[in-house]
């Protein structure tokens, strides 16, 4: 019965990590998800031409003003390894495959707390629920948030046992290699080695002190920074981010995210006070990547909010959507470990809202992908037709890249502007009001993408937002409404 029940369990599992990279395939194209990924290709192209000292330079080179990400440019350097044409959507579903890993560590963790190996169920689920992996379908968002976290998860794996500890002490110092973060990493462990007694704590805060040293090399500030104010207002601003964040784990909504970010405080908290009181690896383990994730929360309040404006709408942007899902697993992670709270129930029977909440993201996830598909065929349509984009900025620079580099081929989902059916039409879209900084929006009620004429010539193509029922386009691109026409391509037109 026991080799059975882990038959069902294994396979339970394989489902849902299946679902997850039939998704990836399903809905990606060979196109980047946003500009930062154009730096990959970018790498990628200038890869073979590299001296040593190019190579150092630019793996190590700062992205973005404050990120070093060598670890996730080492990773395109070990695709070019077997590729000579980079594929956006290939290297996105590989770097997925690293998530896999850290079902080891929870597996081992459960098996050595005695913990009803059924809950695998659910740590799996939560770890590819869908709603909360939409970052993992950027390419950076993977190569950098993914691999950071997954790094995260198996350092405090090797921090919770003594018998691992000295590895996964010595290792969290390539932490910052992932993604800035790692920075918030190495006081944590700091104050750890403090609380231990470690006489280790000497050495590692001299090598931490230099790792934040050889970190800020060559660094240069970027010419206005977000979050301005008194020190005061920086401090509360910072205090209400971080709840905030982790609250939006839940609901991206300001004020209900306070709440539910001010009842996942408290709990963390009371996940290190019951360490201290029990000395449990498991729960170690948990208030280690659960203080980082909230440490991640105020750096991303301090790095893109505004004190004084009291704008905090950055800490709900998709792209950090990978550290609420690892934060709701670890706070599930550490509900199910008998040392932490006394309940009047089976633990089995909080696989119940565990999977509700993983059936809730996949239903929630299904309009988000479909909108992502139609908003890439739209992007690499307008790439390939009229070098444009409607988002983000497409110069020359990444032109060259995508049609004179050699390392890249437009994928078949582009439109073919000759199998477009449909007369030109005039259209009166409705302007809205202002969200996003250099956007504009309509409101539209179609589903699919509007191939827009101007002059009696192809133009644009605008993807629809189901979800929203509207289209963005940069306020930079001259689109007058008034002197177009457009043509409908319904989202079943753009199926394979």
């Amino acid at each position: 019965m026991k080799n059975l029940e882990k038959s069902f369990i294994l396979g339970i599992c394989g489902a849902i990590i299946l679902a997850h990279f039939y998704y990836l395939f399903s809905y990606l194209i060979n196109f980047p998800n946003w500009g930062d990924d154009f730096l990959f290709l970018a790498y990628f192209t200038d890869l073979p031409g590299f001296t040593a000292k190019e190579f150092w330079n630019r793996t190590f080179e700062f992205h973005s003003y404050i990120h070093r990400i060598p670890m996730a440019r080492l990773i395109t350097a070990i695709y070019a390894l077997f590729e000579t044409n980079f594929d956006f959507k290939s290297l996105t579903i590989w770097a997925n495959l690293l998530t896999l890993s850290v079902i080891y560590p929870f597996a081992k963790l459960v098996q050595r707390n005695q913990i009803n190996p059924w809950h695998m169920v659910a740590l799996v689920g939560l770890l590819y629920a869908p709603n909360g992996n939409l970052d993992n379908f950027a390419l950076i968002g993977v190569l950098q948030h993914t691999t950071s976290l997954v790094f995260l998860i198996w350092i405090s794996y090797g921090m919770s046992d003594h018998k691992s500890r000295a590895w996964g002490i010595w290792l969290s110092l390539l932490y910052p290699m992932f993604s800035t973060e790692g920075l918030a990493f190495i006081p944590i462990i700091l104050l750890l080695l403090i609380y231990l007694r470690d006489s280790r704590v000497w050495l590692y805060g001299l090598a931490g002190a230099v790792v934040f040293y050889v970190y800020f090399i060559g660094y240069a500030s970027p010419a206005t920074i977000p979050s301005s104010g008194s020190i005061v207002e920086k401090l509360l601003f910072t205090v209400k981010g971080t709840i905030v964040f982790v609250g939006g784990a839940v609901k991206k909504d300001l004020n209900i995210s306070m709440v539910i970010g001010a009842l996942f405080l408290m709990n963390s908290l009371f996940v290190l006070w019951k360490y201290h009181q029990t000395k449990n690896s498991a729960l170690l383990f948990s208030s280690l990547i659960l203080l980082q994730v909230m440490a991640v929360g105020a750096m991303i309040t301090l790095g893109r909010g505004n004190a004084q404006a009291g704008d905090l709408g950055a800490l709900f942007s998709e792209r950090f959507s990978s550290y609420g899902v690892v934060f709701i697993l670890i706070s599930y992670f550490a509900a199910i470990q008998t040392s932490l709270y006394q309940l009047p129930f089976n633990r089995l029977f909080l696989l119940i809202p565990a999977v509700v909440w993983v059936g809730l993201s996949t239903v929630m996830a299904g309009p988000k992908l479909e909108n992502l598909r139609t908003r890439l065929i739209a992007d690499a349509s307008n790439a390939y037709y009229f070098n444009k984009n409607t988002l983000y900025s497409l110069g020359d620079r990444e032109t060259k890249l995508l049609k004179k580099s050699g390392h890249y081929t437009f994928p078949a989902e582009v439109i073919n502007l000759a199998s477009v059916n449909g007369i030109p039409q005039a259209m009166q879209l409705k302007p809205l009001p202002t969200y996003e900084v250099g956007i504009h929006e309509y409101a539209i009620t179609t589903k699919g993408i509007l191939l827009v004429e101007q002059s009696s010539k192809p133009f644009l193509f605008l993807p629809i937002n189901s979800l929203s029922q509207s289209i963005k386009i940069k306020k930079d691109i001259p689109f007058d409404q008034k002197m177009s026409r457009f043509v409908l391509i319904p989202t079943n037109e753009l199926a394979d």
